[in-house]
Order: structure tokens, then sequence, then C-alpha cells
């Protein structure tokens, strides 16, 4: 009887260790993480671009910019891309089944623990240095956009210093230039971090030209692109999203 009741909290000790291996492995992959992040894309295109708002996430700037070259508008090619992805936002979830909700329903959970961290931490450097808490998000105009803004910060900066950066730059160094994969990674998030830095002092909104203010954002880059490589696309879109979400509270 004894050995019996062993066998069963061993087998079902073996299922929820499969059951989380499960959720680690799928929420990495990107099909589930362009499912759980065009709800912000969404609301970033509809609310700033096609309200024809005069402020613009520098990084989504940066992005359309080659589609602008070409002559033709970007508005179009984003929109398309778009549908583009919400019927594989749909096929995905299809192929999924009811799991993919619950994995996405934690994505965003594990999202929010690491906002908070993030946050903690960072006013706590910020406190320590100035004595004071310091929000270093600057943002402009009425309190719909601002949230915008920050939903829409979180998708595109992701998507350029993240995945194109960390994620491209580092199979272009590992494949192409043969470099050590560790290596590779480790050289991408100390320049993706310090270009991330740097575009924050580029635009319309652009912060005070601080030596404090750039190395706090070069570490709040860092975290972000350890997240990145640890959990993937989908978890740093929504901790960058989260966390510019919880300063903007705090900040008003």
């Amino acid at each position: 009887m004894a050995r019996q009741k062993r066998r069963q909290t061993d087998k079902r000790r073996a299922n929820e260790r499969d059951g989380f291996g499960s959720y680690v492995r799928e929420s990495r992959r990107l099909g589930l993480s362009i499912t759980l992040v065009l709800p912000l894309v969404l609301l970033y295109q509809i609310g700033i671009v096609q309200g024809g708002s005069s402020t613009r996430n520098i990084a989504e700037v940066w992005l359309t910019w080659p589609i602008c070259l070409l002559g033709v508008p970007a508005a179009t090619v984003v929109n398309l891309l778009l549908l583009a992805a919400l019927l594989y936002a749909l096929w995905e979830m299809e192929r999924g089944g009811p799991m993919c909700l619950g994995y996405m329903a934690m994505m965003v959970l594990e999202s929010l623990l690491y906002a908070l961290a993030m946050f903690t931490g960072m006013t706590a450097v910020a406190a320590f240095v100035h004595g004071a808490v310091g929000p270093y998000l600057v943002l402009g105009g009425a309190a719909r956009s601002l949230l915008l803004l920050s939903l829409g910060a979180g998708v595109y900066e992701e998507l350029l210093f993240r995945l194109l950066l960390i994620g491209g730059g580092a199979t272009v160094l590992s494949k192409v230039f043969r470099f050590n994969a560790f290596w590779s990674t480790t050289i991408m998030l100390v320049a993706s971090s310090v270009l991330f830095a740097a575009a924050h002092h580029v635009g319309s909104m652009a912060e005070p030209h601080e030596p404090f203010v750039f190395v706090f954002r070069a570490l709040c880059g860092l975290a972000l692109g350890l997240i990145f490589v640890a959990r993937g696309l989908g978890v740093a879109v929504w901790t960058h999203a989260l966390y510019n979400v919880l300063v903007l509270v705090v900040a008003r």
C-alpha cells in the first residue's frame, strides 16, 4: 500500500515537472509570443498611428523608416503585417487549444513579476543615487496617449533592440563570423543595452543628457535583454510594457 502511494506521488511530481517544462518551452516559441504581443500592437496602431498622434515611439519610427524610403505608405504595410499576424495568431490558438490560453495568461503573470522586480530595483537605484524616486519615462500628452505610448514602447523597442540586435546580431556573429555562441550573445547584450540607452536621448521625447540617466537606461536595457535571452520575446515585451505602465502610474 505504501509502495503504491509512493508510486502515485512520484508520478504526480513527474507530471508537474513535465508541465512546468512544457510551459518553459512553449512560452519561448516565437508563434506564441506573436499571439501575445499582437493586442499591444493593435492598441498602439489604432490609438497612436491611425489616431494621427504627433508623438510616436522612436523605435517604431526607425523600424518603419525603410518602408517609407521605398515610397510605400508605412501604415498600409504595417496593417497588412498585422492582418497576417492575426491570421497566424488564430492558427496558433487553434493548434495550441485551451492550453495556449493558459500559457499566455501565465506569461503575462510572469512578466508582471519581472516588471515589479525591475521597478523595485531601479527605483532603489534612483533613490540611492538621487535621494528620490526618478521615474525616467519622458512622455507628453493626454493620459490615453501616455498609456498607449507606454505599451507601444514595450513592443517596438523590444523588436528593435532585443529581437533584431540581440537575436539577429548574435546569429550573425556566431554563424557568419564564427564567434562563440556565448560571447556572441554577451557582445550583443552589451551593445544593445548601450544603443537602447542612447536612443532615449533622441527625438521629441528625448531625455536629459545626464550620465546617470544614460547608465540607468543601459541597466534597464541589460535587464530586458537578459529576460529576452532567457524567456523569449513575448515575456520581454510584456515585462517592458508593464514596467512602463508602473512608472507611468507612479510618475502621475
